[in-house]
C-alpha cells in the first residue's frame, strides 16, 4: 500500500512542538558557497514544495547527522551493504560547518515525537523515497495549515537518532549563521578533529 495523499482541508488542529530561540543546528556545505542559510525552491528534497511556492531550509542537530546526509546520501544506489568506500582530505577541506539558530522560538510539526500519529501516518513518509513527491505533498499542506508553523523535525534516514530540521522560509528573517572550521579541522568536544571519529564510527576510509 502506498502512502496517503493529504486530505482536502483541515479538519483537526496541528499538533506543534515549540523549539526555543537560540537552539543551535549545523550545516555542511561547500566552503567556496557564500551563505549557509539557503532556502531551495527548486530542490529535489523531501520536504521542498513540489510547486516550488517556498523555500526549504535543511539542518541537523549534530555534525555526525549533517555528515552522513552529506556524503552518505547516494550510497544504497551506487555501493553494495558493507562495501569499502573513501573520502579524501581534499573533499573534506572543501566542506565547511556551519552554526545555524534562530533569534525566536519555531514552531514545528515533530515527527519524531507524536506528530505522525496524530496524522494517522507513519515513517514510511520519512524513509520512503519511492515517493518523493507525496511526501513532498504533505509538506505543501503543512506549510498551508492555518497553525502556519515554521518547518518539521523528524529523524535523520541516515543517522536516525539525530534529528533533522527542514524549515519553511516564512521563517528566514528570524535566522543568523556563524561559520566554523572546514570539515577536516571541525574540532569535537576536546579540541581534536571530529572528522577522524566520525569516518570510523561510519565506515569510511581516508585518503590524500
Amino acid at each position: 500500500m502506498g502512502l496517503p495523499l493529504p486530505p482536502e482541508g483541515y479538519p483537526c488542529p496541528l499538533k506543534l512542538t515549540r523549539v526555543p530561540a537560540g537552539t543551535s543546528w549545523l550545516r555542511i556545505q561547500r566552503c567556496d558557497h557564500a551563505i549557509a542559510l539557503f532556502w531551495g525552491e527548486r530542490e529535489a528534497g523531501r520536504w521542498n514544495d513540489p510547486e516550488g511556492r517556498f523555500g526549504v531550509l535543511y539542518a541537523s542537530e549534530s555534525v555526525e547527522a549533517a555528515f552522513a546526509e552529506t556524503f552518505g546520501r547516494e550510497l544504497m544506489a551506487t555501493k553494495a551493504p558493507a562495501a569499502v568506500k573513501f573520502l579524501s582530505r581534499q573533499e573534506l577541506r572543501e566542506r565547511c560547518v556551519a552554526r545555524l539558530w534562530a533569534e525566536r522560538d519555531l514552531q514545528m510539526v515533530d515527527f519524531g515525537g507524536p506528530a505522525l500519529q496524530a496524522l494517522n501516518l507513519d515513517a514510511r513518509l520519512l524513509h520512503t523515497c519511492e515517493e518523493l513527491e507525496v511526501c513532498q505533498r504533505w509538506s505543501a499542506w503543512l506549510h498551508d495549515a492555518p497553525e502556519q508553523p515554521d518547518g518539521l523535525l523528524y529523524p535523520s534516514r541516515l543517522f536516525p537518532r539525530c534529528l533533522n530540521a527542514a524549515v519553511f522560509d516564512r521563517s528566514s528573517a528570524a535566522w543568523q549563521e556563524e561559520p566554523q572550521d572546514n570539515l577536516f579541522s571541525y574540532p569535537d568536544s576536546s579540541g581534536d578533529p571530529a572528522v577522524f571519529q566520525i569516518l570510523e564510527d561510519q565506515g569510511w576510509g581516508l585518503v590524500d
